[in-house]
């Protein structure tokens, strides 16, 4: 472990796949084709792509309408053609995702800690409006930091300076805490520690910056930080 514990002052916590489980977005897609989990995780993939493109491209879109383009192709590749009104049923579960068990009693620790925590997304604000309450943390955490404050998508390092300046927090006191292989690694090249939370017992990837940090869970991260 190389994760400096004694730097710590805030921190900062992704949305999908660590606090809610994007796997459930299949959820609305089994109601209507059979294929459903092959086209809900194309959907994930090419959504986040989006994302880095348009840091790429120099351009902007909300997270909620890359999630669409996602979507729309994803169901093109596997040649099925659904109206418009079940594309929109579909993308609202975006507002209603599966939280995982462990998200509430697990940040509520951490602000019993005397941290505060912030939730730092490539979600819209009006995603994070529906996330934070459908996870049941809206009275706990200090504030959420949407993506289009400065239209720059994860893991672009600017993200998560505007984090660190929005939490009135050096970046080498903050630990951001994602199930984002990525997404820690953009943390750390912006100066912030990163804790990979591996909740799928994900292969660990080869290339690139390796964790300050590997836990399956909030429970971890609260029992390291009591103990110092």
């Amino acid at each position: 472990m190389s994760l400096d514990v004694s730097r710590i002052k805030t921190i900062t916590i992704d949305s999908y796949s660590t606090l809610l489980d994007v796997d459930s977005a299949a959820g609305p897609l089994r109601e209507k084709i059979d294929n459903a989990d092959e086209v809900a995780k194309l959907w994930r993939y090419e959504s986040l792509v989006y994302g880095m493109l348009c840091n790429f491209y120099g351009t902007y879109e909300s997270f909620y309408e890359l999630n669409r383009h996602a979507l729309r192709y994803s169901l093109k590749v596997h040649q099925i053609d659904l109206p418009e009104e079940e594309i929109n049923d579909i993308l609202s579960i975006y507002h209603d995702l599966k939280v995982f068990d462990d998200v509430r009693d697990g940040v509520k620790a951490l602000r019993d800690l005397g941290y505060p925590v912030y939730v730092l997304s490539n979600g819209d604000p009006a995603m994070l409006k529906s996330l934070v309450k459908i996870a049941r943390i809206d009275d706990i955490i200090n504030d959420y930091i949407s993506v289009e404050e400065i239209h720059q998508y994860k893991p672009a390092k600017e993200l998560y300076l505007h984090g660190a300046k929005r939490a009135a927090t050096a970046p080498e006191n903050i630990v951001h805490i994602s199930a984002g292989w990525f997404d820690f690694a953009g943390a750390q090249q912006a100066g912030m520690q990163g804790i990979w939370m591996n909740r799928k017992d994900e292969i660990p990837r080869i290339f690139g910056p390796k964790p300050d940090l590997v836990v399956r869970g909030f429970a971890e991260v609260v029992e390291l930080l009591k103990k110092a």
